[in-house]
């Protein structure tokens, strides 16, 4: 793993001397053929990244910005890997995490548990490479605390649907290690699921202050739940999320955007959000009588389905 590590952030370095204007950058096997050397080294969250990072080469005109920040996110994960033994248990684990060492859920399940009323408030689904991967991001009703349950499936295969957005399930959450500690087990449910109205929301302005502190915690997290009450507003050709304090930027597809609009009509409406480093991506709005899955799909055939 340290060679791995050292070998990253070499090839980084590489990368800085020679530029982002480097013809190779534009190819996918100069980014795959590092990710398959972290794979080796037993780094694949590392190797992750790297993929998804080639994608964004000449994805959009600002994808400069984007490649650098995340070449220098890649960087910090190099060197603190490399100095585990150096660091505060919980960021060593969040650490260990974030490149890749993998954390048995037999371990998990020995921690403590957190019981609590778990509110289902949004769904994600996204493809890596063959396999797709759910995002489930459940909201403590007396706790505040928001955790992330994670399921996936190869292609062909139904992801979990057991935990149904619009519900609140009384259950023993277990954490995996990390500062946050987002990701997290469902273990033993107290009784059958039940329907919740209202949800309480920030404004941007504290939903950034929420934001700030995770990435405060955790530089390398690459995306982060709120949820927010503001409006869907198009500002100079840009669909942004807007209240008194601001405006910030709204990243889905049509699908999305079209019923984000309809549901709010324009208005304020209460949004379940997940916050990235490009903007804003909404996966639940929440109305007075229902609660609306606007998420990400990862299979563009079942559009129609949902």
């Amino acid at each position: 793993m340290a060679a791995g590590l050292s070998e990253l952030d070499r090839w980084l370095d590489d990368r800085m001397r020679t530029g982002l204007g480097d013809s190779s950058i534009a190819q996918y096997s100069t980014w795959d053929q590092l990710a398959a050397r972290l794979v080796d080294a037993q780094v694949g969250g590392l190797a992750n990244r790297v993929r998804r990072l080639a994608g964004a080469v000449g994805a959009q005109p600002n994808w400069h910005e984007h490649v650098v920040a995340e070449l220098g996110v890649l960087h910090l994960l190099a060197q603190s890997g490399r100095r585990l033994g150096e660091l505060p248990l919980d960021l060593a684990d969040a650490v260990g995490a974030a490149i890749g060492w993998q954390v048995r859920q037999a371990d998990v399940l020995e921690g403590v548990q957190l019981t609590d009323q778990w509110m289902v408030m949004g769904r994600s689904d996204t493809r890596e490479d063959r396999i797709e991967v759910r995002r489930v991001w459940l909201r403590g009703a007396g706790t505040g605390r928001w955790a992330m349950v994670l399921s996936f499936a190869a292609y062909g295969q139904s992801l979990d649907t057991s935990l149904e957005i619009g519900t609140v399930v009384h259950a023993d959450i277990y954490a995996y290690p990390g500062v946050l500690g987002l990701r997290a087990l469902v273990g033993r449910r107290h009784g059958e699921p039940a329907r919740y109205n209202e949800v309480s929301a920030l404004d941007l302005l504290g939903a950034c202050a929420h934001v700030g502190a995770s990435f405060a915690a955790e530089p390398w997290i690459e995306r982060v739940p709120c949820c927010v009450l503001a409006s869907p507003t198009l500002h100079e050709g840009q669909w942004v999320l807007t209240d008194a304090h601001g405006s910030l930027p709204l990243v889905c597809d049509a699908r999305t955007l079209q019923m984000v609009l309809a549901c709010s009509e324009g208005r304020p409406v209460a949004l379940t959000v997940e916050f990235t480093a490009a903007g804003v991506l909404p996966l639940t709005v929440h109305l007075a009588d229902r609660h609306v899955d606007v998420g990400p799909i990862a299979d563009a055939s079942f559009v129609g389905a949902r």
